[in-house]
């Protein structure tokens, strides 16, 4: 499992329909929202901390 960047949420790559490439890694995410949040500025969340504060959509 992965995390999602954004969020938090643990993430399952096979199955992850929304994902990003960065500096030569892949990231995943469980929804399009958190997927745009992060192409907006992929650097803030690359590093794997998260400065948001629970999940926007569940």
């Amino acid at each position: 499992m992965a995390k999602d960047p954004v969020c938090g949420m643990d993430v399952d790559e096979k199955t992850a329909k929304f994902k990003s490439e960065y500096m030569g890694k892949t990231y995943y995410f469980c929804n399009q929202m958190c997927k745009t949040t992060f192409d907006k500025n992929p650097a803030k969340y690359a590093g794997g901390h998260s400065e948001h504060s629970g999940h926007c959509c569940h």
